[in-house]
């Protein structure tokens, strides 16, 4: 019997390629790199391939699919006659189980999992297509979570819309990890698997019906495999072991003042995360809140300046 999927979810730097690589180096177990969407803006699209009511409607969606860049990046020989043979006269949801199973047959792996930070908001869509599928949930703290998302060039630039981001998502997928039960949900915290990155992948393991194998705290020396290196550069670290140090960087980070404004958006989650908070929520922050939104109109102002 073929074990049900996975999907690793959590806010955006909060480190779920992290713990896609741990997983992907584990000898049973497949997770590609993350198509961002891709199967959801297909699915959307399903009256352009009548709905897949013919073998052709099918075989034309498969073939686009596999020019899409996402799955290109996934760096596998994979054929759509493969693909179909797998599929049947099956529904879409078959068609992405099909590319996944094809993916992890070509490293010789049984159990494929699935990573995508944008599933956060899509898990009822997730489960609609595999209900029998299972949520693994990693948070961090959102201060890091979003001082992280600030240095790149994806994601929020505005530190108290990323608080709120924070909040609302990891509020939500706590909500339906309830809903489902400990046998289809596991939550861990960032903080807690680069701390004890054995202990927590063992329960993982055991969540996922897996052996554990060591292999995976050896991640970082096959990250050339897992990760294009068009796409090295979002995660400068992959190629260490897991870094302890780079948990609480807020504290040195943000002021006493944008820590209270961040907190008083998100701090019921944290708290309920068991992260360090103030005592109560600040409620006194609209100065503070004042001067970081005047200083972010005047620095747009400037940049639009500059493009004229």
């Amino acid at each position: 019997m073929t074990p049900p999927p996975f999907f690793v979810v959590g806010f955006q730097r909060s480190g779920t390629t992290l713990l896609r690589l741990m997983l992907d180096n584990h000898p049973d177990i497949a997770i590609p790199l993350d198509t961002v969407g891709l199967w959801s803006r297909y699915e959307d699209r399903l009256s352009e391939y009548h709905n897949l009511a013919s073998t052709a409607d099918r075989a034309r969606l498969v073939s686009d699919l596999l020019a899409e860049e996402r799955i290109q990046l996934w760096e596998t020989p994979l054929s759509a006659e493969r693909i179909l043979s797998r599929v049947g006269a099956g529904t879409f949801p078959d068609i992405i189980r099909a590319f996944h199973e094809c993916y992890a047959e070509t490293r010789g792996k049984t159990l494929w999992g699935d990573k995508d930070p944008g599933n956060m908001l899509r898990i009822p869509q997730l489960v609609r297509w595999f209900p029998e599928c299972r949520m693994l949930h990693i948070i961090r703290d959102g201060r890091d979570a979003c001082l992280s998302q600030l240095e790149q060039s994806f994601g929020s630039d505005d530190l108290l819309d990323c608080a709120c981001e924070w909040r609302e998502q990891v509020w939500w997928v706590r909500q339906l990890g309830a809903i489902m039960g400990p046998a289809r949900y596991f939550e861990l915290r960032y903080e807690d698997l680069v701390a004890q990155p054995e202990s927590w992948l063992r329960r993982i393991c055991g969540f996922l019906g897996v052996p554990y194998a060591a292999s995976m705290l050896q991640y970082h020396e096959s990250v050339s495999k897992s990760v294009p290196d068009s796409k090295r550069h979002i995660w400068p670290k992959l190629d260490q072991p897991p870094r302890a140090d780079n948990t609480e960087r807020w504290k040195r980070k943000l002021s006493p003042a944008m820590r209270a404004c961040f907190e008083k958006r998100a701090w019921d989650v944290l708290r309920s995360c068991d992260y360090e908070t103030f005592p109560a929520r600040p409620d006194n922050t609209g100065l503070q809140e004042f001067r970081y939104l005047a200083r972010r109109a005047l620095k747009s102002m400037k940049r639009r300046m500059s493009r004229t």
